[in-house]
């Protein structure tokens, strides 16, 4: 018996995820996470401290967490390279947070949504068709950010997709937008096409990933091209409002240079800092200030240039 639970574990060492790397793959971190397994999880599984069990920690996840931590720590006073396990960073987890600083940055990203609500109703008048737009928005802001939170807080395959898909939506939301403030003229039929559209796009996207191939790449050139068309559409917007001599009509054109200069850090993808800051977690840092200048903008600018009675009858 004891062989073939020694063998299972050989066997869970050496099979390839999809997002293996490196790390995770060397010989060092093999034997070490098999050690672990078998005096920690074997017979009398070691209890795991209730802050780990909260965050849905195995005895088998925990030993490969601390053979990463060691492997780390040793690679750092060599100065040997820092290998990558399982896509991820070795981060240095806090009350069973595996990436703290990128929970953290979500959560404010999520909070400027948040108290953007009660500006909204205190700045936007009901009838203006912005008002709910923005609403929407909020909601919407929240819950990818919520996701966020809960995808760097613990990675699973769940998480992990409620964190793509919830995304998705956002970066197809700002693009529904100006495409609607654009079509104002058309009535009812061409903001429902508009809405149709973009939904059977999302539908679709998800459909993809889900039961067709879940690829990373494709993910990413989805988003970057709707987020493209979203760019491209605020700055025809940011023009005509220009021709109307509207103040701070460039905020969307600064703000997109903004992100995607920001943006550039995921390129970059070094070692944590201090066991916790990557390019990642700083690409989420950096996008809390356009966050919260871009509520300032849609509520104070944007929702200002709304004919109502037009966008009523579009409505």
């Amino acid at each position: 018996m004891k062989f073939l639970i020694n063998a299972f574990c050989i066997i869970l060492a050496f099979v390839s995820v999809v997002t293996s790397s490196s790390g995770d793959r060397s010989s060092e971190f093999k034997i070490c996470a098999i050690r672990c397994f078998q005096n920690n999880c074997n017979k009398n599984p070691t209890p795991l401290p209730l802050y780990l069990r909260i965050t849905l920690w195995s005895c088998e996840d925990n030993c490969k967490y601390h053979c990463q931590r060691e492997i780390t720590q040793l690679s750092i006073k060599q100065g040997s390279k820092i290998h990558q396990y399982y896509g991820k960073w070795p981060f240095k987890r806090i009350l069973g947070i595996q990436e703290p600083a990128s929970v953290i940055f979500s959560l404010l990203n999520g909070y400027f949504h948040y108290v953007s609500w009660k500006k909204i109703d205190l700045k936007v008048d009901r009838m203006n068709p912005s008002h709910l737009w923005l609403k929407i928005y909020v909601v919407i802001g929240v819950w990818v950010w919520s996701w966020s939170a809960i995808f760097h807080t613990r990675d699973f395959i769940f998480t992990e997709r409620m964190d793509y898909h919830s995304a998705s939506i956002l970066v197809i939301y700002l693009l529904f937008i100006p495409t609607v403030y654009l079509v104002k003229g058309r009535g009812k039929r061409a903001a429902k096409n508009v809405f149709r559209i973009l939904s059977a796009a999302y539908l679709y996207h998800v459909f993809y990933l889900q039961f067709i191939a879940f690829s990373y790449r494709y993910n990413m050139i989805v988003n970057a091209s709707i987020g493209l068309c979203a760019n491209i559409i605020w700055m025809v917007i940011s023009y005509k409002l220009y021709r109307k001599n509207v103040k701070k009509f460039y905020v969307p054109v600064l703000l997109m240079l903004y992100t995607d200069v920001a943006f550039s850090l995921e390129a970059l993808d070094f070692p944590p800092l201090l066991d916790m800051f990557d390019a990642h977690s700083l690409w989420h840092a950096a996008t809390i200030p356009v966050t919260y200048w871009w509520y300032e903008w849609l509520i104070n600018v944007f929702s200002s240039t709304f004919e109502t009675s037009i966008y009523n009858k579009a409505f």
